[in-house]
């Protein structure tokens, strides 16, 4: 017997963004730039972590390019882009999606309270469970009903909004049940507009050596300016050292550097 085989070749150019959480609460942030998906990219960090440890929390949209194949993790989705679904469609529902908008202001209204008084990760898991939870089960419901009783036709855009958040609930919830998840990615969609921007300014790269330069390098800026540290003078240190960089790499991690400068 014979058959066909259909590859389908990839032809974009995908830029990924990973924002690392240390034990110590130190952030690394990493860009691949290449053909390959988010959930690769995330699938090829994980393969070096000790698979010994418990699994780590995954934050990200619901994209299935998104997610890791090859490594278990605990996954949390992002309410900002679940939120998105609504707003996108606010001129043509604007009573239900104002709802939707309000009740989702509440829940990013009790986040910051958690870091406003600089809550503990139990604690804040705990005031995420007595406020937030009610205000997403109560999204859930809403919309369940509105599709059960016909009054919102599942395929129109608010329908569609509805089903991404119904069939997402349980990863748009892990907020309210995991210690450490967070509510949204928005942290590391503000960090790839330095990718976006390099790109736009460079007119996009000619190789892929290239991307890969830009991406080590723009990671390492990324990562120090997560730190706090002035990222000028970091580069200049890296430079003059670059030595005693390569025999000792830990020592001039943007953290460590701070402490010994």
């Amino acid at each position: 017997m014979g058959g066909l085989i259909n590859f389908r070749l990839r032809t974009g150019v995908y830029t990924s963004g990973v924002i690392a959480t240390t034990l110590d609460d130190q952030h690394i942030v990493l860009f691949q730039t290449d053909i390959g998906y988010a959930g690769e990219f995330i699938d090829s960090i994980l393969s070096k972590r000790n698979m010994e440890n418990a699994p780590p929390l995954l934050m990200c949209d619901a994209l299935p390019s998104n997610k890791p194949s090859k490594v278990i993790t605990y996954l949390c989705f992002c309410n900002a882009h679940a939120r998105r679904q609504f707003y996108d469609v606010l001129s043509h529902f604007s009573e239900e999606v104002e709802y939707v908008i309000e009740r989702y202001s509440l829940i990013w209204s009790f986040d910051e309270e958690t870091q406003i008084q600089n809550m503990t990760e139990t604690d804040r898991l705990a005031h995420h469970k007595t406020h937030s939870l009610p205000i997403m089960e109560e999204i859930q419901q809403w919309g369940s009903e509105h599709l059960k009783n016909n009054t919102v036709e599942e395929n129109s855009g608010l329908g569609l909004a509805i089903k991404y958040f119904n069939k997402h609930y349980h990863e748009l919830t892990s907020f309210c049940r995991l210690e450490g998840a967070k509510l949204d990615n928005n942290a590391m969609e503000a960090q790839l507009k330095l990718k976006i921007r390099n790109r736009k300014n460079a007119m996009f790269y000619k190789t892929l050596s290239g991307a890969s330069i830009s991406d080590v390098i723009t990671s390492i800026i990324a990562t120090a300016g997560k730190a706090g540290i002035n990222v000028f003078n970091y580069f200049n240190l890296l430079q003059r050292e670059r030595e005693k960089v390569m025999a000792n790499p830990e020592k001039y991690l943007p953290w460590n550097y701070l402490e010994n400068s």
